[in-house]
């Protein structure tokens, strides 16, 4: 495949990669000791592509070294109950959904939530209002598309996602009173500064996705302080570490295979995710 002709159908594909927001596959561990723990969250969380991938939970796709799953062993945790899911928004956390091609809907992850659950993570917000997908359209266009996108769009567009973020904490604060709930902001894609061929060369204006990036960091960084939830802020520390690094902890377009899809955690990425996770909860 070339790389510069198809970099917006790439990025507003695999940004939001699939339609479920479910509990497709649940995946449950229990292990003797530590908190009962629920993740939830979206494809950053879930790890499409990292080999293993859980059969179990088919199109939702989340692997067996995953972030969650990593915790869940480094805090011994009592019960481990994943519902993360490709594709996943806050409706698809709040609210059973239609699940396109099958009769069956796709269950809200909220309800792997109950008062017994100690801990609970979520990343989530990115794939609201095509979030991401949106950004990255725009800033693969010539002409003045990124900054007018930037400018008159994304504020409403994270007005409205910082709602639903709250919502979605203070429904799981409801739910599962006793619990710490943590809300864990995406890795860096791109670099500030230059692009690079992992990302197309010049076809996309990283400078400004970058700058959007840093809004959503921003904006759950405020939706979890008005919520009450901790928040692990993965921007700072991943700065560095983007798809046009050496020591990448995302993906560029090309990935290798079984270490992620384009645009999203490589394994190193969620290794580092669980250990910042690890400190927050310590």
């Amino acid at each position: 495949m070339t790389i510069l002709r198809p970099i917006p159908v790439v990025l507003a594909l695999l940004l939001a990669v699939g339609a479920c927001g479910g509990e497709s596959g649940t995946a449950a561990i229990d292990t003797p000791n530590g908190p009962r723990y629920v993740a939830l969250g979206d494809s950053f969380t879930a790890g499409p592509g990292i080999s293993p991938v859980d059969s179990r939970s088919m199109e939702c796709a989340r692997s067996n070294l995953n972030y969650p799953r990593l915790v869940a062993k480094a805090v011994d945790a009592a019960s481990f109950t994943d519902v993360s899911c490709a594709g996943a928004t806050t409706a698809n956390v709040l609210e059973t959904t239609p699940n396109p091609g099958s009769t069956a809907p796709l269950k809200a992850q909220l309800a792997a939530v109950d008062p017994d659950t100690q801990l609970v993570t979520i990343g989530i917000g990115g794939n609201d209002s095509g979030l991401f997908s949106s950004l990255s359209r725009a800033c693969t266009q010539q002409g003045d598309a990124c900054a007018a996108y930037l400018e008159d769009r994304l504020p409403d567009v994270l007005r409205s996602t910082r709602g639903h973020v709250v919502e979605v904490l203070r429904n799981i604060a409801e739910r599962a009173p006793k619990a710490q709930v943590v809300l864990v902001g995406y890795l860096r894609v791109v670099p500030e500064d230059r692009g690079c061929e992992a990302l197309g060369g010049a076809a996309l204006d990283t400078g400004r996705v970058a700058d959007g990036e840093a809004a959503i960091d921003a904006m759950m960084r405020a939706a979890a302080r008005t919520a009450g939830a901790t928040y692990v802020s993965m921007s700072a520390a991943s700065e560095g570490h983007d798809a046009c690094t050496a020591d990448a902890w995302t993906n560029g377009l090309v990935p290798e295979l079984g270490d992620g899809i384009p645009l999203h955690p490589r394994k190193a990425g969620m290794q580092q995710v669980a250990r910042a996770v690890e400190q927050a909860i310590a």
